[in-house]
């Protein structure tokens, strides 16, 4: 393929349309400069035309772009337009659409005439304010090509510089797609964009369909967030385009970039999921092992390096568990456990007692310590008794002391070179891939430590490795909460 591929981001604002997502301007900002290391040259931040305080956010996210072109949604309404002119958009995205479910709910029943005009009017204003404007077809997959074809014809001619086609639920197969998209390239005399949510899992697989159909421009979010099942994932799509398209984007950014979105959004990665899925270059089966070993291509399409992975091999196999769909009901015990069990990990102060893991219960997804330090404890403290680590999953250590509510029991926490002393009652949360450590220090009390993993080594990170090595988000000050 001759032509360059224009990947559109648009995690901070479709990904704020995820189930619990809403980022903090500063946030915004860091992932924007994050995405213009990658590679990203037009991103989308916001919809301005929302409320004040959402056009100035969006005011200052721009006003922070270092490289990248800056867009921002609007409805086909002048006065939205003018919202995202204020705001210093270098693209305004307008969208409207005519099918009947949309005249009969988002219009209360009006004409396509009123729509029409209603884009017109946009559009012209965008243009009258020398802005390069998007034109997006809203619900394209359930709208008739003559519709489509007729809207899309009135906002070129306004003066729309691109046309999107907005597969709005999701439900186009590839073909459809496809077919759509070529229709629309011998159409419209200009550069055809396509935005596709992923319900049905195909968005990916849409998104490559309109590219081989003559798709210019696709939208993307970090991970894929977004409304319902989100839309296409960048970071998948990059590494195709990297690998069949001869596009270059930094790669071996992709896990700070998954890390930062996970912390900035609160979202999870699921294990298998792929190209960021914590398993994807893991291999357990003892002839995939062997192979691999030879030669890592026989079971890999890509090499991990490439995407700043490292290759695992599991050589201990999983023993068979007892069953997990009967005996609902389980009473475990908890029992008494040294700490140098664990890596990083020496014996120290105290008694250390397992509540849960998978030894306790082979269903349990998390991993629960107490630590119990006694009056008239003396401990050296010099060397502390555990060394930095970090996990793959997120963590928490609770202290709780014996005086009066809680009070009495006193300890060092260090997350990434940032040292507080904790004076009980308190918690800190650890997210992922921080590396940090802890220290008693004095008093009596029980010192908590929640795993989001069953089998605690698991889910320890290499010694050497820190995901939040280059983060900017990284300087944020780890907080100590009171227990109430």
């Amino acid at each position: 393929m001759s032509r360059d591929i224009t990947i559109l981001d648009a995690t901070l604002r479709e990904g704020e349309q995820q189930c619990g997502v809403r980022f903090s301007k500063k946030d915004k900002i860091a992932l924007l400069h994050m995405l213009e290391d990658f590679g990203i040259q037009l991103i989308e931040v916001g919809h301005p035309g929302i409320s004040c305080e959402e056009e100035e956010v969006c005011r200052e996210v721009a006003a922070a772009a270092k490289k990248a072109d800056i867009l921002m949604h609007a409805r086909a309404k002048q006065e939205e337009v003018q919202a995202t002119y204020r705001a210093g958009a270098d693209w305004v995205g307008i969208w409207a659409s005519i099918n009947p479910i949309s005249l009969q709910t988002k219009y209360t029943n009006r004409l396509k005439e009123y729509v029409m005009n209603q884009v017109k009017q946009a559009i012209e204003e965008a243009r009258n304010l020398g802005m390069k404007i998007r034109f997006t077809i809203e619900d394209a997959s359930r709208t008739t090509w003559e519709d489509i074809s007729y809207l899309g014809k009135i906002a070129y001619e306004a003066g729309a510089t691109r046309i999107s086609l907005a597969d709005t639920v999701g439900i186009w197969e590839p073909n459809e797609c496809a077919t759509i998209v070529k229709k629309a390239v011998e159409t419209f005399p200009c550069q055809i964009e396509v935005h596709l949510h992923n319900d049905l899992g195909l968005a990916l697989a849409n998104a490559l369909a309109a590219i081989d159909a003559g798709a210019s421009v696709i939208d993307t979010t970090l991970c894929g967030i977004g409304e319902r099942a989100g839309i296409v994932d960048l970071l998948n799509l990059s590494v195709l385009l990297s690998q069949k398209h001869n596009q270059y984007y930094q790669l071996e950014m992709i896990p700070e970039l998954t890390h930062s979105l996970q912390l900035a959004s609160g979202c999870k990665i699921d294990h298998w999921r792929p190209i960021i899925g914590k398993n994807i270059f893991t291999h357990t089966a003892p002839y995939h092992i062997k192979a691999v070993q030879r030669n890592p291509l026989v079971y890999e399409g890509i090499h991990p390096e490439m995407i700043g992975r490292v290759r695992e091999i599991k050589l201990n196999p999983m023993e068979r568990t007892e069953e997990r769909l009967t005996n609902k009901l389980r009473i475990s015990k908890p029992f008494v456990k040294g700490a140098s069990e664990l890596l990083y990990h020496r014996d120290g102060p105290g008694e250390r007692w397992v509540q849960m893991d998978y030894r306790t219960d082979e269903r349990a997804s998390f991993y629960v310590i107490q630590r119990i330090f006694y009056d008239c404890h003396t401990h050296n403290n010099s060397e502390g008794h555990v060394d930095y680590h970090a996990h793959h999953c997120d963590s928490a250590f609770i202290f709780w002391g014996n005086g009066t509510k809680g009070t009495g029991l006193i300890c060092e926490v260090e997350i990434d070179g940032e040292v507080q002393i904790v004076e009980s009652p308190a918690s800190v949360f650890i997210p992922s891939g921080f590396r940090h450590k802890y220290n008693y220090l004095s008093g009596a009390g029980v010192f908590t430590n929640i795993v989001l993993s069953p089998n605690y080594n698991l889910s320890l990170l290499d010694k050497s490795y820190s995901k939040t090595e280059n983060l900017e988000t990284r300087k944020m000050p780890f907080n100590i909460s009171d227990a109430f």
